[in-house]
């Protein structure tokens, strides 16, 4: 009897193991699948469906030498607005946004509202913007769209 005691113990010790040999396997697969944020892009900009300016190349930045969970994010061409503003980045989903931010590159401190922003597929993006320093702000909501500029 007590060999069987033995052996069910043994057998018992022996799944606890694998299954947590299996659950270590599954977070480390995590962190291989997370989106690459960073780059170089040409979008075009809409207010609803009415085109508003592009293509133009905007580029996405996240500070490597930091654990931030943020990107910055940059109109280098100054052909649609002047803007360089940080937002809150979830590399997992590939999704960024801010409620509120600075811009980073005007003399006033100039707020941009991002929300909706998404990478898909690693080869396009996808962000809503509002500025303070629109018409009416933050009245216009303007979505740019494009794709990564390969380099």
């Amino acid at each position: 009897m007590k060999k069987i005691i033995y052996l069910l113990g043994f057998l018992t010790l022996g799944i606890i193991a694998s299954c947590e040999k299996e659950a270590d396997n599954g977070a480390t697969g995590d962190a291989s699948k997370l989106v690459n944020i960073t780059g170089q892009w040409e979008v075009t900009a809409y207010n609803d469906s009415t085109f508003v300016s592009g293509p133009f190349k905007v580029i996405t930045l996240k500070d490597p030498s930091t654990k931030s969970d943020s990107i910055t994010i940059q109109d280098t061409e100054i052909e649609f607005w002047k803007f360089q503003t940080k937002a809150f980045v979830d590399e997992k989903n590939g999704t960024f946004q801010t409620e509120l931010s600075n811009c980073e590159v005007s003399e006033e401190a100039i707020g941009i509202k991002i929300s909706n922003g998404k990478i898909i597929n690693s080869d396009s993006i996808y962000f809503e913007i509002q500025f303070e320093d629109d018409e009416t702000p933050y009245k216009n909501t303007f979505q740019l769209k494009g794709h990564r500029i390969s380099e």
